[in-house]
C-alpha cells in the first residue's frame, strides 16, 4: 500500500510523490489539500507498530482482570510513572484549566518502586479493601498511536470503561482516559514498556468507595 502526495511548485507545476504507507517520511511532508490529516496520521506509524501496540493494551487489561497483578508490573519500564490528575468543573473560558499540573494534586502519583508496594500489599491477602477481591473487567477503546519524541517512542491514548465488583451488593464503574508514553524495548517480556500513564478519570468527583486497584 502507498500514499500519494501531490505537491504545487512555484511556476504551478503539479507534480506528485508516491511513498510506502507507513514511512516515518511521510509524517514530515506538509498537509496539503489533498493531504488530509487522516492520511498524515496512518503515515505517521507503522500500522504493524500500531497493532503491536493495540494487542499490547488488550493483554495488559486481560492481566488486571485475571487478577495476575505481579505480572502487570512487567508491562512498565523501572522509571516508569504511573499518576492521575485531579480535575474541577471550570466555566468554558478557563476549561484549560480544568486538570491539576504535575506534583500539585493528584488522586495518586506513583513510580514502579510504589506500584510494586501497592501489588505486594494485596498479594498478602490482608488489604481488606480487596478482600475478597472485586470481580473487575476492564473495556478499553478507541485507542490512538502517535509519534512520540524519542526514537521508537509512542504515545498512546485510549479510553476505558471499568466495572468492578465486590460481594454481593457491591459493585461501581469508572470511566476515563488514559495517555500512555510507550518505548520499544527488546529485552522486555513484551517487547515494549510503559514509561508513563497518566489516567484521566471522567468525573471531578469519584463516588466510588476507593481507588485501591489498577487503570
Amino acid at each position: 500500500m502507498t500514499v500519494t502526495i501531490d505537491s504545487t511548485s512555484a511556476d504551478s507545476t503539479t507534480s506528485t510523490e508516491t511513498i510506502p504507507f507507513g514511512d516515518p517520511a511521510a509524517a514530515a511532508l506538509p498537509v496539503t489539500a489533498t493531504t488530509d490529516r487522516l492520511t498524515a496520521l496512518l503515515a505517521e506509524v507503522d500500522p504493524a507498530v500500531e497493532r503491536a501496540l493495540t494487542r499490547f493494551l488488550y493483554e495488559e487489561v486481560q492481566v488486571l482482570d485475571d487478577w495476575k497483578w505481579g505480572e502487570w508490573l512487567d508491562f512498565f519500564a523501572d522509571d516508569a510513572m504511573y499518576w492521575a490528575p485531579t480535575q474541577e468543573d471550570r466555566l468554558s473560558r478557563e476549561r484549560s484549566r480544568r486538570i491539576a499540573d504535575y506534583r500539585t494534586s493528584a488522586y495518586f502519583e506513583e513510580n514502579k518502586v510504589q506500584l510494586k508496594q501497592r501489588v505486594d500489599r494485596l498479594l498478602t491477602n490482608q488489604a481488606w479493601g480487596e478482600e475478597p477481591p472485586s470481580r473487575q473487567r476492564h473495556i478499553i477503546a478507541n485507542i490512538r498511536v502517535t509519534k512520540g519524541i524519542a526514537a521508537d517512542e509512542y504515545v498512546v491514548k485510549s479510553n476505558f470503561y471499568d466495572y468492578r465488583s465486590n460481594g454481593q451488593r457491591s459493585q461501581d464503574s469508572i470511566t476515563g482516559e488514559r495517555i500512555d508514553r510507550i518505548v520499544r524495548d527488546p529485552a522486555s517480556r513484551w517487547g515494549y514498556v510503559i514509561k508513563e500513564r497518566r489516567v484521566l478519570f471522567d468525573m471531578s468527583m469519584i463516588l466510588n468507595k476507593n481507588l485501591s486497584l489498577f487503570y
